[in-house]
C-alpha cells in the first residue's frame, strides 16, 4: 500500500513538472521605420522562425500583437531592393538579444503575459543613395597630364615635374581597391 501511494505521488510530481515546464504565451509587435522619416513607403515583410507564413507591416506602422511562446524568437526582415537596414531596436530595450545585419535577423526575448508585457521590435531602413559606405572615398581625376614647367626650362627638367591626375579610383579604408 505504501508503494502505491509513493507511485501516485511520483506521477503527480511528474505532471506538475511537465505543466510548469511548458511554454507560456507572450506577445510581440513588429514595427517598421524609415530614416529619414518619410524616405520610404510601402510594405515590409517579416518571418518569425518556427511560425508559418509572413507578417506584412507598413513603413511607419506596427503589426497587430502576435502571440508566441515565451522565450527567444528570431525575426527576419525579407530583403527589399533600394533599401538598406540601419538597425534594430526593442521596447523594452533589454529584450534585444542579438542582431545580424548581414541576414537582417534579430533574436528577441518574449516574456509571458499579455500586451502589457509585450516585446516591440522596430526595424529601421534607409533608401540606398549611391553614396559610398563609411570608410570609402572616391578619387576623381581628369586623366590629363599637366606640365609644371615654364617656357624657359628644358624639356628634360619639365618631364621630371609633370603631374598626372588619374581616372576615377575607389579608395576604401586607406587602400585603393582593384590594385
Amino acid at each position: 500500500m505504501s508503494y502505491r501511494l509513493f507511485c501516485n505521488a511520483i506521477q503527480s510530481a511528474v505532471v506538475l513538472v511537465c505543466l510548469y515546464g511548458s511554454a507560456r504565451a507572450g506577445t510581440i509587435e513588429i514595427c517598421k521605420d524609415a530614416s529619414p522619416v518619410g524616405s520610404l513607403s510601402g510594405l515590409s515583410t517579416f518571418t518569425i522562425a518556427g511560425q508559418a507564413g509572413t507578417v506584412a507591416v507598413l513603413v511607419g506602422a506596427c503589426s497587430a500583437a502576435i502571440q508566441l511562446p515565451d522565450g527567444f524568437a528570431t525575426i527576419t526582415e525579407l530583403a527589399q531592393s533600394g533599401t538598406t537596414l540601419l538597425g534594430v531596436s526593442t521596447f523594452p530595450g533589454d529584450r534585444l538579444i542579438s542582431f545580424d545585419a548581414s541576414t537582417q535577423s534579430a533574436v528577441v526575448l518574449i516574456v509571458a503575459g499579455d500586451v502589457s508585457t509585450e516585446t516591440v521590435i522596430t526595424f529601421t531602413n534607409a533608401p540606398v543613395t549611391g553614396v559610398p559606405e563609411p570608410g570609402t572615398g572616391w578619387l576623381f581625376g581628369l586623366g590629363l597630364t599637366f606640365w609644371a614647367c615654364s617656357a624657359t626650362r628644358k624639356k628634360a627638367a619639365c618631364a621630371a615635374r609633370r603631374v598626372f591626375l588619374s581616372p576615377i579610383r575607389r579608395i576604401k579604408n586607406g587602400a585603393e581597391e582593384g590594385t
